[in-house]
């Protein structure tokens, strides 16, 4: 009897997939995209079947073990996409799949260490000095009895155990069992509903004496409660809102009043409230923007849209409009947000608009949630999704348009694990598979969509006007420089009148004092204000005034940041940890200072300039917690504070009446990185958070604390001229090459030897340099802008496309590609010591 084969792709950072045998009893349960559980190697892990292979010149196949769902966990259409993030990224099929699979559907084996010998204290004399491995194993089973693998490795603390934990099981001390990991499964509850006898019952009821001796009080409320609702009712929220005894629920079942039967229940949701929907007539502008989409809606054209409007001129409407008209058609929507906060906010609008055809997917989810909102998206009962980038893998089909907000957002990629998309554009890849409409929104697009509009690659849509007529606010420029002068000169001239000779400099307000006497006035006016300082924590550096020192991580190339709660400096990078100095460790000065505020001493220094006002912080520190983000918005909506202080979080999308001022504590935080996008991350910033004033009727104000007020992104964002800057930023990027003008692949190399890692990075780069000339070209090798994190060594090549002689990077993703089988087959591609990461038009060089 012919064997049935299928090829797997699992989650393993190896560029192949897997052949196996199914065993004749699974043959009719497996097909194209279903999840099966296989042995791998000693593990067993859940892969994707990707193709059913004729032959195999493997000899010895094994089968797989078991079929997880009955129905494919990916439609064709998905496995066409995810093959193709795994070429354009150079990534394992394998992982992009595992990406796309929500973390409730993973399933793999884990490996527990149990403890069986009896003469434990026998052994741990006898391996004291002879095997000191087997001694800390033994030592730390003693203690927990069980431990995983990763447990007993840290408290063994050695890089490699198997070999002493084989050795340990064959003789018979330990027992090495494999457990599956987690899985999330459907949650279900109790729930009763009305039969027809209890519903005749109820309504055949004569008043008082005679129903009171038919029913109890409490027997009476339940099915009340329950002709009431005319539905299923969980009977643990019955018992709970009528507070009553279960015993009152299973006598009216015993009656036949009422059945109780298991159905399955959704996780979540609750959280998510609908606002009441506003009736809006669009203006001519938006009216223009929807004609054109709603058109290439009309005849399933494959169009992408750049809709660039200025902050406030009523882009979310014009996305929720389109999608209405995508809905009337039987088509779906995937909508992208490029932050977990601006969420909640969108969630609500759209609630308003679409109830429950509308589903939230995010990683502050819980696993059961985001299982059961992938169900229903994959089943058709839902319309809609909103999330971040992960959303653009949900699994529903007919997609009709994908909107992406704020496109320019570097939140859109993936930096920190393979595949290292960029969800924007799988956005419009997934939704050329399915002859679907994109929307790219902003009111700062990014230089290369902005170029692709110009060259007619997208169609450009304007949206140039506020709506409401609503004004731009007008923004004013601080030079910091000038000011810290200015208060250096008072303080001295102030120290010579009085004579003061021995009293210290004081600390330099991070606030102008323009910037606190305009929040002054908007607290008067009970209005809000919304401070950016794109820096968490308390401050960056603790700095020796008297001979410039400046604590760095032992581990990563970095300053440590001060962090006031605890008194102590912590690396953001390997999280190390170590005091604040009062004496400073080189010249034993005592004159510390700290510079570069954070959001945390921002928060403390506004609390002394202004105890009157009522300040909330947003970053990354106090919104760690579920639902933080949407707590701290609604309270600052709510009017509850006059301040809502925080980093990029409080830039991006938030729409508050009340706002008239917007305050930028120091502009020059992203001007000065080493990285080409550094201008125009910084104009995007300021235009986008000074979009926060000014949204109604209220004048808008904001103002921007610099110390370089010269600065060509400081000077376009203050007049509002979107047009001046990308016209400069272009002619910058075209003379040098950058993108849109080419395309950039960054190779990374880390490893704990430096040595290593330089012999990895110049092997690599003498595979690759033969082939570059007219159609690339090569930089570095070079370490990179922090060049050590974590113990890690890094160094970074950088690989530039020329698209006026390659367009599609056909020819430079040829010779990568040669060049990464070259490097793998030689001795350096498989010393596992060095990791190589290749990023694909990477949003960050650092």
């Amino acid at each position: 009897m012919t064997q049935t084969l299928v090829d797997i792709a699992l989650p393993v950072p190896l560029d192949r997939t897997f052949t196996y045998t199914v065993p004749p009893e699974l043959t009719g349960s497996v097909s194209m995209g279903s999840r099966v559980l296989v042995p791998f190697g000693k593990k067993k892990l859940s892969g994707i079947v990707i193709g059913f292979p004729k032959s195999s010149t493997i000899a010895s196949l094994r089968s797989i073990l078991d079929v997880l769902d009955t129905e494919p966990a990916f439609s064709s259409e998905m496995l066409q996409l995810t093959r193709w993030i795994g070429e354009y990224y150079f990534a394992p099929w394998g992982e992009v799949l595992k990406a796309a699979t929500p973390q409730g559907l993973s399933t793999s084996s884990k490996v527990r260490v149990r403890l069986v010998a009896h003469n434990v204290d026998t052994l741990l004399e006898e391996t004291k000095r002879t095997a000191k491995i087997q001694h800390a194993i033994l030592r730390a089973l003693k203690e927990s009895g069980e431990l995983s693998l990763s447990q007993v490795q840290a408290r063994a603390g050695a890089k490699s155990i198997r070999a002493a934990l084989n050795e340990m099981e064959r003789r018979g001390w330990i027992l090495l069992e494999e457990h599956l990991g987690r899985t999330a499964k459907p949650k279900t509850e109790n729930a009763a509903t009305l039969t027809a006898a209890g519903k005749a019952a109820l309504q055949s009821q004569e008043p008082a004496p005679a129903a009171a001796k038919k029913f109890t009080p409490a027997q009476q409320q339940v099915l009340t409660e329950l002709i009431r609702t005319d539905g299923p009712f969980g009977v643990t929220s019955l018992i709970r809102k009528l507070r009553i005894s279960l015993s009152a629920v299973k006598s009216l079942e015993k009656k036949g009043l009422l059945t109780i039967e298991e159905r399955e229940v959704l996780r979540g949701g609750d959280e998510w409230t609908s606002d009441q929907p506003i009736s809006i007539t669009l203006n001519p502008h938006q009216d223009a923007a929807l004609a054109a989409i709603s058109e290439a809606l009309r005849i399933n054209s494959h169009v992408t849209f750049l809709l660039h409007g200025i902050t406030g001129s009523g882009k979310t409407q014009v996305y929720i409009e389109s999608i209405r008209r995508a809905l009337a058609q039987g088509k779906n929507a995937i909508v992208l947000v490029p932050e977990i906060s601006l969420t909640p906010q969108t969630v609500r609008r759209f609630k308003s608009h679409f109830g429950t055809d509308v589903a939230v997917m995010h990683s502050q989810m819980s696993i059961g949630e985001r299982y059961d909102t992938w169900r229903l998206a994959r089943a058709g009962k839902i319309r809609i999704v909103i999330g971040p980038r992960s959303a653009i893998f949900a699994p529903l089909a007919s997609i009709g348009l994908i909107v992406v907000d704020e496109e320019h957002e570097s939140s859109y990629k993936q930096y920190d694990s393979s595949p290292r998309y960029h969800a924007r554009d799988v956005a419009i890849v997934r939704a050329s598979m399915n002859n679907a409409v994109v929307i790219l929104g902003s009111a700062t697009p990014s230089a290369e969509s902005y170029y692709n509009a110009l060259n007619g690659k997208y169609k450009l849509l304007e949206l140039p006007e506020r709506v409401d007529d609503a004004q731009l606010p007008a923004i004013e420029i601080v030079d910091m420089a000038r000011e810290r002068k200015e208060r250096y000169e008072e303080f001295k001239k102030d120290r010579k009148e009085k004579g003061t000779w021995t009293t210290k400099l004081p600390p330099m307000p991070s606030i102008s004092r323009l910037l606190k006497h305009q929040i002054e006035e908007r607290i008067a006016k009970k209005e809000g204000t919304i401070l950016l300082q794109n820096r968490r924590g308390f401050s960056h550096v603790v700095e020796c005034f008297e001979c410039g020192y400046v604590e760095r991580c032992d581990n990563c190339d970095v300053t440590l940041t001060y962090h006031v709660t605890k008194k102590h400096l912590r690396c953001h990078y390997c999280g190390s940890v170590k005091a604040a100095p009062n004496v400073c460790p080189k010249c034993k000065g005592t004159e510390i200072r700290h510079h570069a505020f954070g959001t945390q001493q921002i928060h403390e220094e506004l609390n002394t300039l202004l105890p009157e006002a009522r300040v909330l912080r947003m970053d990354l520190d106090t919104t760690t917690r579920k639902g933080a983000h949407d707590k701290l918005l609604t309270q600052f909506g709510r009017g509850e504070a006059d301040i809502l202080l925080g980093t990029q979080m409080v830039a991006k999308g938030l729409d508050f009446p009340r706002v008239t001022l917007v305050g930028v504590i120091s502009a020059d935080t992203q001007m000065l990185l080493p990285d080409f996008r550094s201008s125009e991350r910084t104009f995007q910033l300021l235009t986008q958070v000074a979009g926060r004033a000014g949204r109604s009727k209220l004048t808008g104000e904001v103002i921007i604390q610099t110390l370089q007020p010269a600065h060509y992104s400081l000077k376009h964002a203050s007049s509002h001229d979107f047009a001046g800057f990308y016209k400069e930023e272009l002619e910058y990027r075209r003379e040098l090459d950058y993108p849109p003008f080419s395309r950039i692949v960054l190779i990374e190399f880390r490893g704990a030897s430096e040595s290593d890692v330089t012999q990895h990075v110049n092997k690599f780069s003498e595979f690759l340099m033969p082939k570059a000339g007219t159609w690339f070209s090569v930089l570095g090798p070079a370490d990179a802008a922090i060049p050590k994190i974590k113990n890690l060594y890094r160094k970074h090549l950088v690989v530039k496309n020329l698209k006026s002689t390659d367009p599609a990077g056909v020819k430079m993703r040829a010779a990568l590609q040669l060049t990464r089988q070259q490097y793998g087959a030689s001795p350096f591609g498989k010393n596992r010591a060095v990791q190589m990461i290749i990023d694909v038009d990477p949003q960050g060089m650092m």
